[in-house]
């Protein structure tokens, strides 16, 4: 089923692209430019999955919580086929622009809904890789939920992805002019909310620009949602760590509403070539964090992640919160560990609700 859809997005894509006006040439500016979800191979991949998790294991201790943000290198920038840190900083994305791992750009137009969040769903939705291009070094990180209106949306995040008044940019697409592959980075937004204290107090809003609110959808890429918010506490298992071991020993205890499966998608290096659909299984539901088992996410960190059911008989897709942090243990090398992160109950904002089906474009009439 996801070959088809992904073919018609690409298609879409093409179809609307209109002229684009050079900054400066990433190829032969007389060929016509076309676009395509952001996508990596397997092997970069698994390399950067790996490093990720050198990253963890140098900067913080087994039986302690770690940030989900990727700190991105120049040795990781190019595998991602982008420039060194500092041609990055001094680089303006402030329109759709193609650029090269060598810092040469070109300014794109992109069809309305064009910016991919994984391979197919277009739109600045849950699920989409973030960027944060400051000072303090390059993160990698992707997008949770929606929140506000029509015209005055905003999106969240973890606030250790960003402080207030960070700069928020996208990889929008891979651009293709002769042969000649790169990616389309957008600044879209800044930070206007940045919390972060740890699992529970971890989150951040990203204020969409005006001009780019048309790109906003608050369906979450392959799963659909939210639709509404979650809001039950209470323990599903409890964990032990016996002995000396690291690993932990699950003993299950389920409520039929507090056992929920979840389901998450974002931009995490662990499982699959860039935006992956993953399910883990919850743990805890604490007044302000979750936590739960399931695929390590690396990069993932701001992804958002919605309950397969609800509070309530009939309820589907609700808002969990925000993924934002690792146990840091043995298992990781596995691809498998205990993540934590913020509930959408803290975040004193109006969710956007999603379609329950999504689609690369929405569609008003779908429910």
């Amino acid at each position: 089923m996801r070959r088809p859809i992904r073919a018609l997005a690409a298609a879409l894509a093409v179809v609307a692209l209109a002229a684009t006006t050079a900054v400066a040439s990433t190829g032969d500016a007389t060929a016509k430019l076309t676009v395509s979800p952001y996508r990596l191979p397997d092997a970069t991949i698994e390399q950067l999955r790996g490093e990720f998790i050198d990253q963890v294991l140098d900067r913080h201790e087994p039986g302690t919580w770690a940030p989900l943000r990727f700190d991105l290198g120049d040795q990781h920038l190019a595998k991602m086929g982008l420039p060194p840190a500092h041609v990055l900083r001094g680089m303006d994305f402030s329109a759709p622009t193609m650029v090269d791992r060598h810092g040469n750009a070109e300014r794109v137009e992109l069809p309305a809904l064009a910016t991919v969040a994984g391979a197919g769903w277009f739109g600045i939705r849950p699920g989409g890789l973030l960027l944060l291009i400051d000072d303090q070094g390059i993160g990698w990180c992707s997008l949770a939920h929606v929140f506000g209106s029509p015209g005055s949306y905003k999106i969240s995040t973890a606030g250790h992805c960003g402080k207030t008044g960070t700069k928020a940019t996208m990889i929008a697409a891979f651009g293709n002019r002769a042969g000649v592959t790169n990616p389309i980075l957008l600044d879209f937004g800044k930070f206007s909310t940045s919390k972060d204290a740890g699992p529970g107090a971890d989150w951040a809003l990203i204020d969409v620009e005006a001009r780019y609110q048309h790109l906003v959808t608050p369906t979450m890429a392959f799963w659909g949602g939210p639709r509404g918010t979650f809001t039950k506490t209470g323990a599903v298992a409890g964990l032990s760590f016996p002995g000396n071991s690291l690993i932990p020993s699950v003993s299950v205890n389920p409520d039929p509403f507090l056992a929920q499966q979840i389901v998450h998608y974002g931009h995490g290096t662990a499982v699959g070539t860039g935006g992956t659909p993953r399910s883990g299984t919850a743990l805890h539901w604490g007044k302000s964090h979750y936590m739960f088992f399931g695929a390590i996410s690396p990069g993932d960190s701001g992804s958002g992640a919605n309950t397969l059911l609800g509070d309530a008989p009939g309820d589907t897709m609700e808002a969990a919160g925000i993924m934002t942090h690792l146990w840091v243990d043995p298992l990781m090398r596995n691809g498998l560990g205990v993540m934590a992160g913020t509930r959408t109950t803290v975040i004193r904002s109006a969710l956007a609700n999603g379609q329950l089906v999504s689609y690369p474009v929405p569609a008003p009439i779908l429910p």
